[in-house]
Parts: C-alpha cells; structure tokens; sequence
C-alpha cells in the first residue's frame, strides 16, 4: 500500500484544487446561462429594450463574467466551499445545492427592474447546479485533508 502524503502537501492540493474547481464552475454556470438565453432568443426580440441593456451589460463575455460577477458570487461560494473542504462533504447533491444557492442569492439581491424577462429563478438555480457539478468533478470529490479511514494501528512484533 502506497504511503500518504504528509499533510502539508495535501493542504497545499487541496488550495490549488479548490480555486480551480471554482474557475471551472464559473466557466460551465456561463456556459449554461449562455444555452438558457439562447433558448429564449425568441422572447427577446418581444422586449428590446431590456436586450439593449443585456447586450450592453455582457459584451465583454467571459471575462465579464469573471470579473464583475466572479467576485459577485465568489463569496457564498466561497463559504459553500469552505464548509465543503472542512467538513470533506464529498457529495455531488451537496456541490449542486450550493451552487444552485450561491447562484439565487445574489440574483435575488438584484433590484427587481434589472433581471427582466430573460431568466427566471429556475434557469439561475440551473445554472448555479451546473456550476457545482462542475466544481465537483474538479475538486469537490476528494474534498478535505482528512482521510476516509483511520491509520492501521502498528502490529505488535
């Protein structure tokens, strides 16, 4: 049986992961807001005037996403994370679930006139699902420095 690594470097994985795992879930939440929009590409064009404000609102794309909304949901994703890692919750209904909540909660923090008609509270919880199951594929399914089961006792010679 393979030795295990000390606990430093698991630490120190464990820190590189999880930054990754979240860019990753940053990147396929856009990517699934990006296929739910275009799906209602035809109430859009019922409504120009708030397509005038998405398109001005989004035409950086991805790195306006990662920038000015990264940030914007980073902190109870963040905190999502952290209970993950401390608790080793490796669970993937856990990753959706608090993708899905760290997605709600700052779009319910939105003023009511800005979502408009294009998403509802189903498409951002989809989106913020896809973007857990996406962090648990990265980094959430070996969650935690802590070890699934305790060390052998040493054998009495």
């Amino acid at each position: 049986m393979p030795a295990e690594p000390p606990m430093l470097a698991r630490i120190a994985g464990r820190l590189i992961m999880a930054p990754l795992g979240f860019v990753a879930g940053l990147a396929v939440g856009f990517l699934t807001l990006a296929l739910i929009s275009s799906n209602h590409f035809g109430d859009v064009l019922l409504f120009p005037d708030e397509v005038a404000l998405f398109g001005a609102d989004l035409t950086l794309g991805f790195w306006t996403a990662a920038f000015v909304l990264g940030p914007f949901v980073g902190a109870p994703a963040v905190v999502a994370v952290l209970i993950g890692e401390l608790f080793a919750i490796r669970s993937f209904a856990y990753y959706a679930l608090a993708g899905a909540a760290t997605a709600v909660l700052p779009w319910a923090a939105l003023p009511s006139g800005v979502d408009g008609p294009l998403f509802s509270l189903a498409d951002i919880a989809a989106c913020g699902a896809a973007a857990g199951l996406a962090h648990w594929l990265v980094a959430g399914r070996c969650a935690g420095v802590i070890t699934d089961e305790p060390p052998a006792p040493p054998s009495a010679a």
